[in-house]
């Protein structure tokens, strides 16, 4: 009990904003792990709460980030609702080798200028870990967007990373909460996994 009190009093210790974009951003992913379009409009309001907060603070570039995933939140929202065949609800998808491969080239791609900027323009404490953060941090929120199972995995292992990242920074409280959102995209990846399999075994034996 003691890890979740700290983060309690944590949490208490916050600004009303950052609060309730913590609050928001917390159903936004209970919901998409259940998969309820709904989830999208809290997390464009987490965002977009977090995106004013970072800007006031002058973290430009952590704000631009906020930003890039208010415009995923609203893709992501149409995608849910109407991104399937027929203008239908999209239903759980794999990625497939050429996408897999594709993503995988844009990751790469972004990651070297991306982490060449944070360490020499941004002063970014950990410039390459925070580099790698980030673009596996767009590409699950792609993923998720267009409901791709895979987003879980690549959420896993950033949120993982923030774990230790928040850690070294002293940011205790921020790493508790890395934690969290760690184990809500295991149960998230294990849901959807179990939903793409009853979807397979109804068309196949349709």
């Amino acid at each position: 009990m003691e890890p979740i009190s700290f983060i309690i009093n944590f949490i208490s210790a916050m600004s009303i904003g950052e609060q309730l974009s913590i609050a928001t951003g917390l159903i936004y992913i209970f919901l998409s792990v259940r998969q309820n379009p709904l989830c999208w409009p809290f997390g464009i309001v987490s965002v977009g709460i977090w995106m004013v907060i970072v800007f006031q603070g002058k973290l430009y570039s952590d704000a631009f980030l906020q930003l890039v995933y208010v415009v995923l939140g609203f893709y992501g929202w149409y995608q849910w609702l109407r991104g399937g065949t027929d203008n239908s609800p999209l239903k759980v998808q794999r990625v497939d080798f050429k996408l897999g491969l594709r993503l995988t080239l844009i990751g790469i791609a972004a990651f070297l200028p991306t982490g060449y900027i944070m360490e020499n323009y941004l002063e970014a404490s950990f410039p390459w870990w925070d580099a790698l953060t980030t673009v596996l941090s767009l590409i699950a929120q792609y993923l998720l967007a267009r409901k791709y199972m895979e987003n879980w995995l690549l959420w896993i292992t950033a949120d993982a990373m923030y774990i230790g990242i928040y850690y070294a920074k002293g940011w205790t409280g921020y790493s508790g909460l890395m934690a969290v959102y760690t184990t809500m995209a295991v149960i998230g990846f294990l849901s959807w996994l179990k939903s793409y399999r009853a979807d397979r075994g109804l068309e196949c034996s349709a």
